[in-house]
């Protein structure tokens, strides 16, 4: 099947959930965090490497392609349909992210390279073990791609819906939008000023222009070593580390993606005043406390809101998980030996149902599914919030074309798949969600060029 036909960018929504998220969480969750973000950050899209990579193919790309100067050869003219060909974009893209992997796997072993999270690291590696001297060929087919669906996995898949949303592009690799004036002016002024990238930039305008004007098919196939070294090491100069990369990158990064500002703002500083370990329950209440500004107050209520109820939920599972049969009795004796009753879900679920602003926050799969959870706790009973609660869980993995974990016969629970024994130290309020705390520290790691 050509998942190009359905999937247009990546969506960490469609590929984690399938065997770690029985309840469907992450599409509610991860919902509210992107408001915090503006989608800035994602559990993919959090290195400061990554971001300014990107950014410099495109800005490379944009400038080749822009260029009137630039003509395709005979060997790329029987195959596109002219520079605004989005798939030859494609081709561009997976052209210079496959010559920045190769470049850093060929100088892994250098001092202050770090290949931690290059993606595709570990296939070139085995290229060079296969090949010793590894192709690129240049293209938008499987051939071309050193990773599996690098459209979606590669730099660019992951980083696409940020740089959206700063509107350097649209959906079709648009560069000129009215809106995206301001952001590539500002890009052009970094990259171009920025020792590191301008020299890195100047010889990949080159080379691509190059690549683009080739007359026969058989030059659409390079070899590593025959790649201008000064580019390659030009690469792993400019991108050897997510730290050296933040203590050029950083002022750029924080006025671009304005996590400074607003509730992302409020958790920024809530962040400077917690320890490394402080979960984000804490870090969320902080920074509640922090924010003045009554929009962005509202954005970090939902959170706080939302996430006892969704932990709460999560525990009642976690505990229906945890042996292979169990009756409703045992699941209201685990329910009562960590003192909850019958009223414990309907208490958590009043303050997301009391935040008049917090369902209509939401729409689509995500609003259904919170909706839905709701439910859960109108039941009288923790027997009967047990049962809403499969029948939830069945429709959840049936939207997925999958069997649900758990079946019923009479008041006996089966589970379907291997048990689940729980955490000792899980308390009940614990949060189970980050809200992108992690991911947030992480990138801000970067930012500050510390080592991670």
């Amino acid at each position: 099947m050509n998942l190009q036909r359905f999937i247009t960018e990546y969506d960490e929504s469609l590929s984690g959930e399938l065997n770690i998220d029985p309840l469907g969480q992450l599409i509610v969750w991860s919902s509210f965090g992107q408001q915090i973000f503006r989608n800035r950050i994602s559990s993919v899209a959090n290195d400061v490497r990554h971001y300014t990579l990107n950014l410099l193919h495109h800005y490379v790309i944009r400038s080749v392609l822009g260029d009137d100067k630039t003509q395709l050869g005979d060997a790329l003219q029987k195959i596109y349909g002219g520079k605004n060909d989005v798939k030859l974009t494609h081709a561009c893209l997976f052209f210079l992210e496959n010559i920045y992997t190769l470049s850093m796997c060929d100088s892994q072993s250098k001092k202050g390279v770090v290949t931690t999270g290059v993606l595709g690291i570990v296939k070139a590696r085995k290229l060079f073990a296969d090949f010793n001297n590894p192709p690129v060929i240049f293209g938008h087919g499987s051939d071309s791609q050193l990773l599996t669906q690098q459209l979606f996995l590669g730099t660019n898949g992951r980083y696409k819906t940020p740089m959206m949303n700063m509107h350097f592009f649209d959906q079709k690799y648009h560069y000129q939008l009215a809106e995206g004036i301001s952001a590539w002016e500002q890009a052009g002024q970094f990259i171009l000023q920025t020792p590191q990238l301008k020299t890195l930039f100047r010889l990949l305008c080159d080379a691509l222009q190059m690549q683009l004007g080739v007359r026969l098919k058989r030059d659409l196939t390079l070899h590593f070593a025959d790649i201008d070294k000064k580019l390659t090491q030009a690469y792993v100069q400019a991108f050897r580390s997510s730290e050296y990369v933040g203590n050029y990158a950083r002022d750029f990064w924080f006025e671009m993606t304005r996590l400074r500002e607003g509730a992302s703002g409020a958790l920024y500083h809530a962040l400077e005043q917690a320890s490394e370990k402080q979960p984000a329950a804490d870090i969320y209440h902080r920074a509640l406390r922090l924010s003045h500004n009554e929009a962005d107050r509202r954005l970090l209520r939902h959170i706080v809101h939302v996430e006892p109820y969704l932990a709460a939920i999560d525990l009642l599972f976690a505990g229906i998980c945890q042996r292979k049969k169990q009756t409703f009795e045992d699941i209201r004796q685990f329910w009562a030996q960590r003192g909850l009753d019958d009223h414990t879900l309907p208490k958590r679920a009043e303050q997301v149902i009391n935040d008049k602003t917090l369902l209509p926050a939401l729409s689509g799969t995500a609003h259904t599914r919170l909706e839905r959870l709701l439910h859960v706790a109108q039941a009288p009973s923790v027997a009967a919030q047990t049962i809403e609660l499969l029948k939830y869980h069945e429709y959840v993995m049936q939207s997925r074309g999958q069997l649900p974990w758990i079946t019923l016969t009479g008041e006996t629970l089966t589970l379907q798949v291997p048990a689940r024994p729980m955490h000792e130290d899980r308390k009940n309020d614990d949060w189970v969600n980050g809200y992108y705390i992690p991911q947030f520290r992480y990138m801000l790691k970067g930012l500050r060029g510390e080592e991670k």
